[in-house]
């Protein structure tokens, strides 16, 4: 239920950031593959995209919100404006930052570890996701299918290690301050995922 449960403002900050990721990510298809690949190709790309996004940054997202609120807390996800168009500027530059909004929660006992707990949850996920892909696309008999699930396979991977980085409000910080064997073995993770998909 924690997933279902939610506003009508929660759900339009959602399919906002979805749909200007997924721009992103078409928009960085352009440059790295020029606009007559993209638009030769366009049911593909966006497939890939969409599925990218999906599961690198949405289930990441509410990965965070279930576990918070399976503790106890009130959690939703927010739209943030400036990086919903920095997700859009950065995309011509050749990267994207993908940070079009945040879980925000509050509430009793939110203490060092549960904040630990909270901030390993979108991350775990990505790593799992990242798992799931790579090894989907590795069996799948499918060149078409492959290219689309090694792509979502690495940006997950990407995702995790980018947000477990131990610097600000990044969800490593919290992770690291709360338990650093658990933090050193999930970043190494997503290192190793990031590192051999990247080939």
């Amino acid at each position: 239920m924690q997933f279902i449960n939610t506003s009508t403002e929660e759900v339009r900050d959602i399919l906002v950031a979805v749909i200007i990721l997924t721009a992103a990510f078409l928009l960085l298809d352009v440059t790295n593959y020029g606009k007559q690949a993209l638009i030769s190709n366009l049911p593909l790309f966006i497939t890939a995209a969409l599925i990218s996004v999906l599961t690198a940054f949405l289930m990441h997202e509410l990965s965070h919100r279930y576990v918070a609120r399976k503790h106890g807390q009130y959690a939703y996800f927010k739209l943030w404006p400036m990086g919903a168009l920095l997700a859009l500027v950065t995309s011509f530059l050749g990267i994207i930052f993908a940070a079009p909004g945040a879980v925000y929660y509050h509430g009793y006992g939110a203490d060092r570890e549960l904040n630990g707990k909270i901030s390993l949850a979108g991350p775990g996920m990505n790593l799992v996701l990242g798992t799931a892909l790579t090894a989907a696309g590795v069996i799948s008999g499918n060149s078409i299918a492959t290219v689309i699930l090694l792509q979502a396979g690495r940006l997950n991977f990407w995702f995790a290690f980018f947000n477990l980085i131990p610097f600000w409000q990044l969800d490593g910080a919290k992770v690291y301050a709360w338990n650093k064997e658990l933090f050193l073995v999930v970043i190494a993770f997503a290192l190793v995922g990031t590192v051999l998909l990247s080939y």
